[in-house]
């Protein structure tokens, strides 16, 4: 019988720093479970030893097929001694006769660049170095690190990017023999997908303890200054000022961080009309349960939280990075909804626009369809089997 599956499944491992429930390796785990059956045998490899909140991620991706090595490394071992650390994830990976080699995030990045050339190296960037480090780590510490990273990233030859806009930022600082592909992550679209009838809504809304009329706003994202959610805050007091913000209007804020006690003191004048959620396992019945979801981000490599809202039905409302505009280009009457980064008089102006934009489900759906998981497996299916083809023939 003819079969167009390899022989054997290949090893693929994917180096990580540890296992723990946070965007990269939701990524990984959406990827080993969307490849296709038969073609790899995947392991994951974390540099650094599994803690108690990774255990759980663990379980599933062992469920998944992955067999778990952790090498015992620090942290700041693995900033110090990156080149030890590749020699005994070089032994690992021979020992397991592994050559197809994944990494996620900047320490798994440096690590494997000391890699030698016998492997197949690939890495996933998921954001735009330059702007997060900064924001994340500060201006000294965060050009340090990018700095570092791109130094890495000269030294890989192949590099995925999860959005045209990150892809077009990293063919810039790197050397033209580093090969970069786009791979958008993906969402679960079986799960943020728009209610099937306004009676569907108005049930997630009971079931939330939610107000079952109004229009509802969702900012879904960490509270930190990056994601700025003290200029939504101040956008909505303004509205209050100046009288126009409508009594039925209400802000749910879905994520914690350090800006949450100041953002706690920036709503206080807005009373009953903003709730913090915090952490929350329910994030698509929330925006399931809104009208529209709101981001005032300074930068993105791919924001799936923006994804997974229009994708549930939201209306848009966002800031003017690039990376909205190519995500919102099948929806462009979001446009109208778009403010200059930190303009609180414009963020008010959108708010206030927002109930009348309008989409069809059918729309809703296709953003889902574009940007689902499954879709993102297989394109890493495809960049995996081409570069086997390349370098093994």
């Amino acid at each position: 019988m003819v079969t167009n599956e390899p022989t054997s499944p290949r090893a693929i491992a994917f180096v990580v720093n540890q296992i723990r429930p946070q965007g990269p390796l939701f990524v990984v785990r959406d990827i080993v479970a969307g490849l296709p059956a038969g073609y790899y045998k995947p392991y994951i490899i974390q540099l650094c030893s599994l803690e108690p909140q990774g255990v759980a991620m663990a379980d599933e991706l062992q469920a998944l097929g992955c067999e778990i090595i952790e090498l015992g490394f620090t942290r700041g071992q693995l900033e110090l001694f990156p080149r030890s650390a590749a020699r005994l994830l070089d032994e690992c990976l021979q020992h397991y006769d592994i050559t197809l080699v994944h990494s996620h995030t900047y320490q798994p990045d440096i690590v494997t660049s000391y890699l030698t050339h016998r492997y197949i190296l690939l890495t996933t960037q998921h954001n735009i170095a330059k702007l997060d480090f900064t924001y994340g780590k500060g201006r000294l510490l965060g050009s340090y690190m990018c700095r570092h990273l791109m130094r890495a990233l000269s030294r890989h030859r192949e590099v995925v990017c999860v959005s045209h806009v990150c892809r077009d930022y990293y063919r810039k600082s790197l050397p033209t023999k580093v090969n970069v592909y786009v791979a958008p992550n993906g969402i679960d679209n079986a799960l943020f997908m728009p209610p099937a009838t306004p009676a569907e809504k108005a049930q997630l809304r009971h079931q939330l303890a939610l107000p079952e009329q109004g229009y509802i706003i969702t900012y879904c994202g960490g509270l930190i200054k990056r994601k700025d959610p003290e200029l939504i805050l101040r956008a909505l007091r303004r509205l209050k000022r100046h009288r126009q913000l409508p009594s039925d209007l209400h802000l749910l804020i879905l994520g914690k961080g350090p800006l949450e006690r100041r953002c706690k003191q920036l709503a206080k004048p807005l009373g009953e009309q903003v709730r913090f959620v915090g952490f929350t396992d329910r994030v698509a019945d929330y925006l399931g349960a809104s009208d529209a979801l709101i981001t005032a981000s300074h930068a993105e490599g791919l924001p799936l939280n923006v994804i997974e809202g229009v994708a549930s039905g939201c209306v848009a409302i966002h800031s003017n990075l690039p990376i909205f505009g190519e995500i919102l280009e099948s929806v462009p009457q979001m446009a109208a909804l778009r403010f200059d980064l930190g303009n609180v008089s414009q963020c008010a102006d959108c708010i206030l626009k927002a109930p009348s934009v309008a989409f069809d489900r059918q729309e809703a759906l296709e953003m889902g369809r574009l940007y689902g998981r499954q879709r993102m497996a297989l394109q890493y299916h495809r960049i995996y089997q081409q570069l086997l083809r390349k370098y093994l023939g």
